[in-house]
Order: structure tokens, then sequence, then C-alpha cells
């Protein structure tokens, strides 16, 4: 049996998880990417280099999350089902199955935490908003049933003193 189906799975299984993150940081420093791979002819010229500020990350939607699971998911299956086929033509041994078939289920009990976690995180929302209700019809009713405030009616005085008035002096003038 040649070795070179088995070199060949091995690449398969890393460039499952490698290439997407290769691809995902060249994305991400797209400035830095064009700093390295610079020409010989460029160093020559010595030109100030900008200053980049970092762009700040997008924010990772739940669309997002479930979309690259999603993917995952899928690339891990397409492998397992590889191997199996490679297995089931005689080019490589049976044991061949388990690095895919290992990498799908350690992915998919990864998937089991996140969806408990998931959960305990909704959980804990609505518990949040549901006690914020609660106190804020306590509030009211607190609000309702107190005794209304008593008007006082303040007495002015005839005369207003006025500092900028012509006949006022401060006193030891």
């Amino acid at each position: 049996m040649s070795s070179a189906v088995l070199y060949l799975a091995i690449v398969a299984v890393w460039a499952v998880v490698l290439v997407p993150m290769w691809l995902r940081r060249d994305t991400e420093t797209t400035g830095i990417s064009r700093l390295l791979h610079k020409r010989p002819e460029e160093d020559e010229e010595e030109e100030p280099l900008p200053e980049e500020t970092p762009e700040p990350r997008r924010r990772v939607t739940r669309a997002t999350v479930i979309a690259r699971r999603r993917r995952r998911t899928t690339g891990l299956t397409a492998l397992v089902l590889t191997a199996v086929a490679v297995v089931a033509s005689g080019v490589a041994p049976w044991w061949i199955t388990m690095p895919p078939a290992a990498l799908l289920a350690g992915h998919l009990a990864l998937l089991r935490v996140a969806v408990g976690m998931d959960t305990a995180r909704r959980r804990a929302a609505a518990e949040a908003r549901a006690a914020a209700r609660i106190r804020a019809l306590e509030a009211r009713r607190a609000a309702e049933e107190a005794e209304p405030a008593e008007v006082i009616d303040l007495i002015t005085p005839d005369e207003v003193f006025d500092q900028y008035a012509d006949d006022r002096r401060a006193v030891g003038e």
C-alpha cells in the first residue's frame, strides 16, 4: 500500500481546518500582507509607510456563526464520505477513516456544548427580562398607591432684591 494515500488524507484533513483559517487571516490583514509581499525594486524607494489604524472587528452575528458551523459540518461530512469511498474502493486501509470520523465526532460534540450554552444564555436573558418587567410593575403599583404630595404655596415678598439696581451699594462702600 502506498504511503502517498496516507499523506494525501492527512493533507485533506488539515486543509479542512487550515485553509479557512488562512483565508480569514488574509482578509483581516490585507494591509500587512501588502507590506510583507513587497517587490525588491520597492525597497529602494524607501517611501514612508502610512500609519495604518486597525479596522474595528466586525460584530459576529448569530447568522454568521450558524453559517460557519454549517459549512464546517458539511466539509467534515464530505471528508468522512470521501474517506469511506476511498476505503470502499480498496485504495486505502479501513483505519484511514478514523481521523475524519474523529474530527466530525469532536465537532458534533462541540456543537452539543454550543447548543447548551445558547439555551442557557437565552434562558438567562428571558429571566432577566421577566425580572425587569416585574420590577417595573411593582414600581408602577407603588407609585399609584403612594399618597399624593402636599402642595405648598410659597409666599413671594413684595420687593425682590436686585443686585444690579443703581441705588444699592455693597456693605462698606
